[in-house]
């Protein structure tokens, strides 16, 4: 018990900054919920339609580049600081490249969206969002790159602060562009888009300012010397980087889909999704961040060659973000319309929202599971796994049940919104047991490699 309590202080130690990290990032999203969805209903869910789309496509670039978190995390463990610095421009490079593209695919998705049949002026404030927001997709594409480098080196601290700070400038900005305010123009939704853009550029400016000057990497001169493209290291990371960003798009496809398909049933059910996965994304956050820790500190273990501590690391961190979820789950059926009515003042959407959130606190031991297990397996290298076993989760099994609920009315008082988060809650049941068994495989594959008489004690 001794051993357990001392592994889960010093991943809190790691993995506490990053979660704080993570949850000022969803910060910013509640806010662009919360004041626009005071500006008016039809902004909240106009917003919400181009946050979505702009999720679905830009979080696919970005997963990319998460590679570079463990490959920078193994390096730093085996003590290879050319290794890191190597690493780091490489997916620079990567970054860089796939920021363009992703800027052209969300414009092209701003266009799309007006062939389809939703309400016109929430549609129109998509498609301005869309086009705002584009601004932005290179910065956002390049931050995996400069975050995951700081975060490989167990520098989370940093991080936090930079996006602790976007957090707090992102709600008087807000505010200001959304209602109109000091003189500035009256954007409505679009207001939130020209705040992201903004504090995306300064963000990235400021990780990198960070990786040049903190006190305790300017020795390493990281960005001297700037290396060529490398073809063999940039295939490697995206090799290790694109499974990455398939798995996050199968998920999306199932959450953001879900919002898309709910728009469908006008701005009521559109507004009350919205509220309602934002409050669970804050949730999500604190699981993905220690997550996130166990991936940096597992990756360091195994660059050291020592894969017993690596696996006492996954399992100790899983366990421990199993045991949070059920505390946030109890706090979402007990707070449940104080924390939607911070977002809405509208009654039928607080109604609404509020059973939705019900089902947000009925899959928070779910989600907590498979971010686990899925950020583990990054650091066993085994990124191709995760998108088969979503698949079959979210799109063969997840989806059609929260579409038959939802639009074909299997089960009365289940249609609707509430149907396709049914979906969601099911589908994250399933991808969490099948990561689970495949990690456990994993690891046992590792510790063999390593040590053939440890075989046995591989127990989950």
């Amino acid at each position: 018990m001794a051993h357990f309590f001392h592994e889960i202080r010093a991943l809190l130690r790691l993995a506490l900054p990053v979660s704080l990290a993570q949850l000022a990032l969803v910060g910013m999203t509640a806010t662009d919920v919360l004041i626009a969805g005071n500006a008016s209903t039809v902004d909240l869910a106009g917003m919400n339609l181009g946050t979505n789309t702009w999720n679905m496509i830009v979080m696919f670039f970005m997963g990319i580049g998460f590679a570079t978190q463990p490959l920078v995390a193994r390096s730093y463990g085996a003590g290879n600081m050319p290794g890191v610095k190597h690493q780091l421009h490489q997916s620079l490079w990567m970054c860089l490249g796939l920021g363009f593209i992703a800027m052209l695919f969300v414009w092209l998705a701003a266009w799309s969206l007006a062939f389809l049949d939703y309400e016109t002026t929430m549609l129109s404030i998509a498609r301005q969002f869309l086009f705002v927001i584009g601004l932005c997709a290179i910065p956002a594409t390049l931050i995996p790159a400069v975050r995951g480098a700081l975060e490989g080196m167990s520098e989370t601290r940093p991080v936090l602060w930079i996006n602790l700070a976007a957090f707090l400038i992102n709600i008087p900005l807000d505010y200001v562009l959304v209602n109109g305010l000091y003189g500035a123009p009256k954007l409505g939704g679009v207001g939130c888009a020209w705040a992201t853009v903004s504090l995306v550029w300064c963000m990235f400016l400021a990780n990198v300012l960070v990786l040049k000057w903190h006190s305790k990497l300017k020795h390493l001169d990281l960005f001297s010397h700037f290396e060529l493209p490398n073809r063999q290291s940039l295939n490697s990371t995206f090799s290790l980087g694109f499974p990455i960003g398939i798995s996050i798009v199968i998920e999306l496809s199932m959450f953001c889909g879900a919002g898309m398909m709910i728009a469908a049933f006008g701005p009521i059910e559109a507004s009350a999704h919205a509220v309602a996965i934002t409050v669970a994304s804050m949730s999500f956050m604190l699981y993905m961040g220690l997550a996130q820790g166990v991936t940096i500190r597992a990756s360091q273990f195994l660059g050291a060659n020592k894969p017993n501590e690596a696996w006492y690391t996954v399992k100790a961190g899983t366990l421990f973000n199993i045991l949070i979820s059920v505390i946030m789950c109890v706090a979402f059926l007990v707070f449940t319309e104080p924390l939607v009515r911070l977002f809405s003042k509208d009654s039928e959407v607080i109604q609404l929202a509020v059973v939705l959130l019900y089902f947000g606190a009925a899959f928070q031991i779910a989600d907590s599971l498979q971010v686990a297990v899925l950020c583990a397996l990054r650091a066993y290298g085994d990124t191709v796994s995760p998108p088969k076993y979503q698949f079959l989760a979210f799109w063969v099994f997840g989806l059609p049940v929260g579409i038959g609920f939802a639009f074909y009315h299997w089960f009365p008082g289940l249609e609707g919104a509430k149907g396709l988060w049914l979906g969601m809650v099911a589908s994250l049941f399933l991808v969490g047991v099948l990561l689970l068994k495949r990690l456990a495989n994993m690891a046992r594959e590792q510790l063999s490699d390593e040590a053939p008489e440890s075989k046995a004690v591989i127990k989950i």
